[in-house]
């Protein structure tokens, strides 16, 4: 796997995308019953880039919605769960009531979003714990409408000036629609070396 700030062996790789497989197949089902309909959700390769590259790849100057937990644990990082607007009221619309009016659906939309956030970012995280037989401390999920490049310093408090992002498309498709967000994990030099140290014992463990 190449990326220009860390390198990740193919077995490390391997593990880290199979735990986030396992954890967005825990928040597909979740999501399914609280839509009350099939919601399938796909997890192509993970993307490790900086802050400005993740930026520059939503676009610039875009709004954009996020939900975003701290957590600490054996390495601690942020986790954000991203949509732009009209993707996310898409989401809300199937997920409360599509007869309900637009402004109904506008004014419940940061509601809504926040627990869709809430549901898929801990099934993600209640996954890896239990695989990797750890726990982490999750804080309560914050929404905020921003834009692209302003989305990490409104959305992490006391930012760090060397940050990774280990970053997932999440391809959200409903029955009636196909819809794009992204689930990234935001950790600093020391959180990422304690990951590495993470996934080589549980590497181990396997042998």
């Amino acid at each position: 796997m190449e990326n220009s700030h860390f390198e990740f062996s193919e077995m490390q790789y391997d593990l880290l995308k199979e735990l986030f497989n396992l954890g967005i197949g825990s928040a597909a089902s979740s999501l399914s019953e609280l839509v009350n309909q099939e919601v399938i959700l796909s997890v192509p390769d993970i993307i490790f880039e900086t802050p400005e590259e993740l930026a520059n790849r939503l676009g610039h100057d875009q709004n954009i919605f996020s939900v975003s937990q701290a957590m600490e644990g054996p390495f601690d990082m942020h986790s954000m769960l991203i949509f732009n607007p009209e993707d996310s009221f898409d989401v809300v619309k199937q997920m409360l009531d599509e007869h309900l009016s637009d402004e109904t659906l506008t004014e419940l939309q940061s509601e809504a979003l926040t627990e869709i956030g809430n549901i898929v970012l801990n099934s993600c995280i209640s996954v890896i714990a239990e695989a990797l037989g750890e726990s982490f401390k999750i804080q309560l999920p914050i929404f905020r409408d921003t834009k692209t490049h302003e989305l990490l310093d409104n959305s992490i408090p006391k930012r760090g000036s060397k940050e990774v992002l280990i970053s997932i498309l999440v391809k959200m498709e409903l029955k009636k629609s196909l819809i794009n967000g992204h689930l990234v994990f935001v950790l600093n030099t020391d959180s990422m070396e304690d990951l590495y140290k993470t996934l080589n014992t549980l590497l181990e463990s396997y042998e």
